[in-house]
């Protein structure tokens, strides 16, 4: 259930769709955030694959580290990728999932620009490319999907790319984070397992995040990364099984309350619980060991007033911290030997 797929595959077609298409423009351009995947809700749905839907729901945060992307429609059917852009694949798989969604005969001139090239680091990358892209056309054409069934439609046809093969794509579980981030508002969104957004919230504008990428870290494509994640599979699963619950009662009754009532509190100590507590490091640690390591020496900051939250973002490696005081997390960060990202 976790193999390889034909770029522009559709799985789960756009539901609901009855809007005449009209074509609004020649040319557009966005920047697409990045999402900071906190949490998982229950880990154990990430072993589950129903025809590309994982419901694991997730808790994010969405960050101004972004893609710059630029589409233009082409007269013929054909997608053309420019040379200096980042995931060729993925850009064209987007490109012909609104070639179906819309049931469109024309094709697209796409350019994509990384502000900050983290691929493969647990920001969502990926997803960010394929929903920022079909963002762009949808934009197009006076964006006729709205944007709820637009993340969700990316979400369930996604992929990502296998290194020297440009044509197909290797089945890796999205729960919906990363197209959520560009389209629907809020610095926070808890997607639930069905890849709906059931809480968003705008947080204080001047909040500072510290995103810490381990220097020695060495990325695997995602054909590796899937191989590896399957052989410490059960990780997640005892984890779900065991904790998925008592997760789902806290999100209830301590983190929502708290996050409508301005205090992340709650937030910061459930998902420092999952992380550290409950196995959820420990079984990320296949992409990167010392990821184990640098958590424990990290361990003292769920306490610490200054930080707001701490986490892995994803599977990691990256950390990250949302702060007042983003100089004194990147010395932390730093000290373990981590590149340092602002924003």
């Amino acid at each position: 259930s976790f193999g390889t797929f034909a770029v522009g595959e559709l799985h789960n077609p756009l539901q609901g769709f009855d809007r005449a298409i009209e074509y609004t423009g020649d040319e557009v351009s966005i920047r697409y955030p990045s999402r900071l995947g906190a949490m998982t809700l229950d880990a154990s749905r990430i072993a589950q694959n129903n025809n590309l839907v994982f419901e694991a729901g997730q808790i994010n945060f969405c960050v101004d580290v972004c893609k710059n992307i630029t589409v233009s429609a082409r007269e013929d059917e054909e997608v053309v990728v420019s040379a200096h852009s980042p995931r060729p694949s993925l850009a064209t798989h987007a490109a012909k999932l609104m070639q179906q969604a819309l049931k469109l005969t024309n094709g697209f001139n796409i350019d994509i620009q990384d502000e900050v090239d983290l691929r493969h680091t647990g920001l969502g990358s990926s997803g960010s490319t394929i929903a920022g892209v079909a963002a762009a056309i949808n934009e197009i054409y006076g964006r006729p999907i709205d944007d709820l069934k637009l993340a969700r439609y990316t979400t369930h046809n996604y992929g990502e790319e296998i290194k020297n093969d440009p044509d197909r794509l290797m089945v890796v579980q999205s729960i919906g984070g990363s197209a959520m981030c560009g389209l629907v508002e809020g610095g926070i969104i808890i997607v639930s397992g069905k890849a709906v957004p059931i809480f968003s919230r705008n947080l204080d504008a001047s909040t500072a995040v510290t995103i810490g990428v381990p220097e020695d870290y060495v990325p695997l494509d995602a054909q590796a990364m899937m191989e590896a994640e399957l052989a410490n599979m059960d990780g997640f699963t005892n984890a779900g099984n065991e904790h998925a619950g008592k997760i789902s009662y806290r999100l209830v009754h301590e983190v929502l309350p708290g996050l409508v009532t301005d205090d992340l509190k709650p937030c910061k100590d459930l998902i420092f619980d999952y992380r550290w507590n409950m196995g959820s490091i420990a079984s990320c640690s296949f992409v990167y060991p010392r990821m184990v390591d640098i958590a424990e020496s990290l361990r003292d900051l769920k306490n610490d007033s200054k930080i707001d939250i701490i986490a892995p973002s994803s599977v990691g490696p990256a950390f990250f911290a949302l702060s007042q005081d983003p100089d004194y997390v990147s010395g932390r960060f730093s000290e373990l030997g981590m590149k340092i990202y602002n924003t």
